[in-house]
């Protein structure tokens, strides 16, 4: 994390909303509360399912095959969207979809716009534009119109308004409503829903979202907790549908496979209220008009790209913000350019480019807790390092950190200096590795280090044991006290153990975009290791960065974290007798 808070000082209004974040105790508890409430749901809801993995597999095939053919779908729906008195529009750009709709709502003579959810209009700040042409605009969905009077924006994907209590719910609209508005989640909504039943009546354009469109039969699907949406697409005399090219799967029972994983996975919940499936204008009233708009926004150009047309399969679940502990502690507000959270820097890079992208990015840190949860098995974390490393030109003092930690020597000879000349707390390193130091402040290297003193006591590289020990950049040169007490706890256990030759495990240079240098750290250290006995790792970072060998095909031993190995190869029996204390154990987020 405190690589995180240096990353954000290259960007100070990000750095502004972050400081904000930890001062408001409030927020923080009603996001934390939330999560907890949808991981807790999700987990009961997903027993009835099945294998969660099953479910990934089969969604990721069929979202990668109609991503695949995706030109030859939608050509189909444009075909029947226009036989049924339809107009089908491709925007190729934000500004495109913005002028096309905007133009749509000056037509129709009147003044008022209605809103249901839609994080692709947020994509491309539609509100703001139709507002400057003197257009109302009101969102229907109650999180979005309460983002909307607070003047905000959503920071999150299916709970707009997750970080707001009902006491500050309970002041937006009573501000808005001029009186006061009790802090009762009923009486809230009542009140709501009394204003909004007249803008629906009285709106001349209706806008929505889309989560999924099938292309055999076209078809358009919209899920929604409150009807909203479909008030929205039935009443007003225009109707305007405005949803991404990656939206597009190939037949029905493909749509209705996502509706059954959606909702489940966001929120714990096996259905949501409302499923509305238009296939053409709803022709209640005679030139009752129907506007597609498909938006390209860098889509088309993503798909040409092997990792980022990965992220092309998004459903929008919110699943991965739900688990990150990033997002949990700063919230969407500021793990956020438009799309929240780890997703959301592919997404920026995709529909915003490159250094909107990377301050998204620089907020993660990498843990993969967001794999395990995702049920379209988008590889989240590499989509981040690519933006990172795509990124280069930016953060270069701590890429020049990052190059003087990964060069074993060169950093043994400087840490031994510093050993020598340093003051107990060291509050200022010089040079670019001062970008340590902006946010922590060093104790002074100890000696000796623990290499040195492992072979003093006649463990041996790479040779005399059926474990090898991976000590780490940190245990080895600042708290090489922790690897004594590990190397002394396994042999009273009876561990027959040997060290490693290593160098640093890559993932300081994985974390800034130096993939170049974490693969030339792989390989030094895949021909380090002794093959086929288990690699056991003090630090859980560490142990993260080397199973990322994996994925350029390196082959690794077993790997396995200390209190790990200790429980799953020695058993409960290992430690006979009896300890009376409380204890505390954290779990790394990057152990799971």
């Amino acid at each position: 994390m405190r690589g995180v808070l240096r990353d954000l000082r290259e960007y100070p209004s990000r750095w502004r909303k972050l400081q904000e974040v930890v001062r408001n105790p409030i927020m923080r508890e009603a996001l934390e509360r939330a999560m907890t409430r949808f991981v807790e749901g999700r987990a009961l809801a997903l027993e009835g399912l099945g294998d969660f993995q099953e479910w990934v597999d089969r969604c990721r095939e069929m979202k990668d095959r109609a991503l695949e053919k995706s030109q030859e779908l939608w050509d189909k729906v444009k075909e029947e969207v226009e036989a049924r008195g339809g107009t089908f529009y491709l925007a190729l750009d934000a500004q495109a979809a913005k002028e096309y709709i905007g133009r749509l709502a000056q037509e129709s003579g009147g003044n008022l716009v209605v809103k249901g959810k839609s994080i692709t209009s947020e994509e491309i700040e539609l509100n703001p534009y139709l507002e400057s042409l003197g257009l109302e605009v009101v969102e229907t969905d109650l999180g979005e119109r309460i983002i909307q009077l607070a003047g905000e924006k959503p920071s999150h994907l299916i709970v707009p308004a997750i970080h707001k209590t009902k006491e500050e719910v309970a002041r937006v609209f009573s501000g808005a409503c001029g009186r006061e508005v009790p802090d009762d989640p009923y009486l809230i909504t009542k009140e709501v829903r009394k204003d909004l039943r007249k803008r629906f009546l009285n709106a001349d354009v209706g806008i929505t979202g889309i989560n999924v469109v099938s292309a055999d039969p076209p078809a358009f699907f919209l899920m929604t907790n409150e009807g909203n949406g479909r008030l929205c697409a039935t009443l007003p005399p225009v109707q305007v549908i405005i949803t991404g090219w990656e939206k597009i799967v190939e037949r029905m029972e493909d749509a209705f496979t996502i509706f059954d994983i959606l909702p489940v996975n966001s929120v714990g919940l096996k259905y949501s209220s409302y499923l509305s499936i238009f296939t053409g204008p709803f022709a209640w009233k005679k030139g009752r008009q129907f506007h597609v708009v498909i938006l390209d926004n860098g889509r088309r150009k993503a798909l040409e790209d092997s990792l980022f047309k990965e992220a092309l399969r998004c459903i929008r679940c919110g699943a991965c913000m739900n688990v990150c502990p990033v997002y949990r502690t700063v919230g969407g507000h500021t793990f956020a350019h438009i799309y929240m959270g780890g997703i959301g820097a592919a997404w920026t890079a995709i529909t915003n480019g490159l250094e909107e992208a990377r301050e998204v990015a620089s907020l993660c840190t990498g843990c993969g807790t967001c794999l395990e949860v995702c049920p379209m098995g988008i590889p989240i974390p590499s989509l981040v390092e690519r933006v990172k490393e795509l990124a280069k030109d930016k953060g270069q003092a701590e890429r020049m950190a990052v190059r003087l930690v990964s060069r074993r020597k060169l950093l043994e000879s400087a840490v031994g200096l510093t050993a020598l000349v340093a003051p107990e707390k060291i509050s200022r390193l010089p040079g670019p590795a001062g970008t340590i130091t902006q946010e922590r402040i060093l104790e002074r290297p100890q000696q000796p280090p623990f290499h040195p003193w492992a072979l003093s006591r006649g463990l041996e590289l790479g040779k005399g044991g059926e474990v090898t020990l991976y000590a780490g950049c940190l245990v080895e040169y600042y708290y090489p006290q922790i690897g004594r007490d590990a190397v002394e706890l396994l042999a009273r256990l009876g561990v027959s153990l040997q060290i490693m030759r290593e160098e640093c495990c890559g993932l300081p240079a994985r974390t800034v975009g130096e993939m170049g240098l974490w693969e030339e750290l792989a390989v030094k250290n895949l021909g380090y290791m002794p093959p086929g006995k288990p690699l056991l790792f003090l630090c859980a970072t560490c142990m993260s960065g080397i199973h990322a060998y994996q994925e350029n095909g390196g082959e690794l031993p077993p790997l396995y974290d200390l209190s790990q190995f200790v429980l799953e190869k020695l058993g409960d029996g290992a430690f006979p007798g009896s300890y009376e204390a409380k204890v505390a154990y954290h779990f790394p987020c990057h152990l799971e």
